[in-house]
């Protein structure tokens, strides 16, 4: 009906073929970040680069669905941020928030359990270009009351170096007291971890318990490798379902 308010299950039924469930881990998924590893390695590329490169990581990684490079979702998580007509930014970022919240509330429980530990804050992962302005995936927050009172903004960009495979402790700086904090990170878009993994190890060694990273999309491109185009069909080919995680607490 005209007038009518959108509700989270509006907002994400319509698209569910638009997502792909992220594999849980075993053999030829990575054991991080549920993507593609070479043959014969457990850990893809991008993460075996990025885990090794900060003191302390997060390594439960739990993506809420494969976004293919130029795809539909892929669209969306680009869209919500650099969309030059603010109605398409406004429509996408209500879209990303029923996602971002229906995950959280059907699988939070699974997340804790996999980390030992339900979460008391949730925090966002900076831009690594120092973007200005309110961050686009914390506007996406402000839709979703019961997670925005648990948000807050912990990480600004700091000195260190980040880019693709390149992170580092100090590519993030804590901007407030975090002692005890046990918090869930969560990001629009995981490519090579290199953000997120950053973000981590500088709210761990500020004093956080850092539970897991919740990226909305991890990045995957098929035509990478024959390697990848297997992976990808393959989730392709499992039906996306909103009761099931990438968890095996969830699966089992």
């Amino acid at each position: 009906m005209p007038g009518e308010q959108p509700t989270v299950e509006s907002l994400t039924d319509p698209f569910i073929l638009t997502f792909t469930p992220p594999p849980v881990i075993g053999p030829g998924v990575c054991d991080v970040c549920h993507g593609s590893p070479n043959p014969g390695f457990d850990r893809c590329y991008s993460c075996a680069q990025t885990v090794a490169q900060v003191s302390r990581p997060v390594e439960l990684v739990v993506p809420i669905t494969l976004c293919e490079a130029m795809g539909q979702m892929h669209h969306v998580l680009r869209a919500y941020k650099d969309s030059p007509d603010e109605s398409v930014r406004t429509r996408m970022r209500l879209r990303i928030a029923a996602l971002l919240y229906r995950f959280l509330a059907t699988h939070r429980a699974c997340i804790a359990n996999a980390a030992g530990r339900d979460w008391d804050v949730i925090a966002t992962v900076p831009s690594s270009t120092g973007r200005a302005g309110t961050h686009p995936l914390e506007l996406v927050i402000r839709h979703i009351p019961p997670v925005e009172q648990e948000h807050a903004t912990l990480l600004r960009r700091g000195p260190g170096q980040l880019s693709h495979n390149r992170a580092s402790d100090d590519g993030y700086l804590v901007t407030q007291d975090v002692s005890g904090m046990s918090v869930l990170l969560v990001d629009n878009t995981f490519t090579s971890g290199a953000r997120g993994q950053s973000a981590a190890s500088a709210l761990h060694l500020a004093g956080a318990e850092v539970v897991a990273m919740v990226p909305v999309g991890r990045y995957i491109r098929p035509d990478f490798s024959p390697t990848t185009q297997t992976f990808w069909d393959n989730a392709r080919a499992a039906r996306f379902d909103f009761d099931t995680c990438c968890l095996d607490p969830c699966l089992a």
